[in-house]
């Protein structure tokens, strides 16, 4: 709603306005528990707060628990149909280790505008942000049908919880996943899919000194795949390629006859993947090193998020709201609502270079938009932070094109 009279637009940012304190008074409680993705039992108090924070807002919440290793997740939804008008998701867990809280607590800095902490960007603030937009969304459009997913393993791919993602998903109209919004209120429409490799390297072994010629090194024979499969780097087309980890050799004076790496890849375009599997193939049938055998063993992989019609179709949708709500920035700014006016930005996308749960939504073939959580900085990294001005302008934004969305 645009209107040209600063009472009406007093009302809307009443209305509209992000309830700041309470959220950063609960954001402080939930940061400040250590959830590493192997601190279980951190993300079981995590998942305590967030399912108790759902339950207050009428969402009913369902818990369960990956097999392997007990983890939580959590399913909360407004409706009983077995379909959802809107999927929100988010993951619970961090990367820092149980400790992280007592050297580095939550700190607000509201000279700068920011709030830091374990998780604040990645994505605590995020998982919190949407519970809020939920309950606006159920207070003023009660009949949308809302599904909120919530794992602890994304971290470390998702991969004890992405069945039951992916089951969610195909029961969606449109899934926005809430991790940290980009710089410059970017959103993330594509993400690269990840491939990993385990490389082993059978030789001969020998004395160094006294039978050279009798062993066939492993490790030479790795030197020639780690530079031939560093060509295979094309970052134009979005392509890297990573050899991280390295072990071979027993002592100095003997010619390896094991050499192990690690390596990942990286990839938007699969006809990029499907050229460095030919090229793995090939250095598998043809060692340089002779009496050498090497074997190149995927360990994970996981789809790119490509952007499909549907996503392109949501785009524009949310290219088309953004006139209005630029508009509806420029007068609530006249009214003091951002801190720091200057920081606003039109709509943009952006391809990401990590992976997300929205890498396994990809699969369901629905129109995806990732990165809507609010944006900071630093994440993975002790000075991580959130910008409490774009908690104010992504709500306001979300509480407008939802509706705009679904009519």
């Amino acid at each position: 709603m645009i209107t040209s009279d600063p009472i009406k637009a007093s009302l809307l940012a009443a209305e509209r306005e992000f309830p700041l304190e309470p959220y950063l008074s609960e954001l402080e409680k939930v940061v400040n528990i250590d959830s590493g993705t192997e601190y279980v039992e951190g993300c079981h108090q995590v998942a305590d707060f967030f399912m108790e924070r759902m339950k207050k807002v009428g969402l009913a919440v369902t818990r369960l628990a990956t097999e392997e290793s007990g983890r939580p997740i959590l399913i909360a939804t407004n409706t009983t149909e077995e379909s959802y008008d809107l999927l929100f998701v988010g993951h619970m867990d961090t990367v820092f280790p149980e400790g992280t809280v007592a050297e580095r607590p939550f700190r607000l800095n509201r000279e700068e505008g920011t709030a830091h902490g374990a998780g604040t960007i990645d994505m605590k603030g995020g998982v919190l942000f949407m519970i809020y937009l939920t309950e606006y969304l159920m207070k003023y459009h009660p009949a949308y049908r809302i599904g909120i997913f919530l794992n602890s393993d994304e971290e470390t791919g998702s991969h004890e919880s992405k069945e039951v993602l992916i089951e969610m998903g195909h029961k969606t109209r449109y899934a926005f996943v809430f991790e940290g919004g980009r710089k410059r209120d970017q959103f993330v429409f594509q993400r690269k899919g990840s491939c990993k490799y385990e490389i082993t390297i059978h030789g001969v072994s020998s004395h160094a000194g006294t039978a050279p010629k009798a062993g066939a090194s492993a490790i030479v024979e790795m030197g020639h795949w780690i530079t031939k499969l560093d060509k295979l780097k094309n970052y134009r087309r979005g392509t890297s390629v990573n050899i991280g980890l390295i072990h071979g050799g027993t002592a100095l004076n003997v010619v390896p006859d094991c050499c192990t790496a690690l390596m990942e890849v990286r990839y938007t375009d699969k006809k990029e993947m499907a050229r460095i599997e030919r090229a793995i193939a090939k250095l598998e049938k043809h060692p340089t090193v002779k009496r050498t055998k090497g074997e190149a063993v995927c360990l994970s992989h996981i789809d790119p998020l490509c952007a499909n019609s549907a996503t392109e179709a949501l785009m524009n949708q949310m290219k088309s709201y953004d006139v209005i709500y630029q508009k509806e920035l420029d007068q609530l700014s006249e009214l003091g609502f951002l801190q720091h006016p200057d920081s606003r930005h039109a709509m943009n996308f952006v391809t990401a270079g990590g992976l997300s749960d929205a890498n396994r939504l990809a699969l369901c073939n629905i129109p995806i938009i990732d990165g809507c959580g609010p944006s900071g900085g630093f994440p993975h990294n002790e000075n991580e932070f959130i910008s409490l001005d774009t908690l104010k302008k992504r709500y306001l934004f979300f509480t407008g094109f939802l509706p705009y969305l679904l009519g």
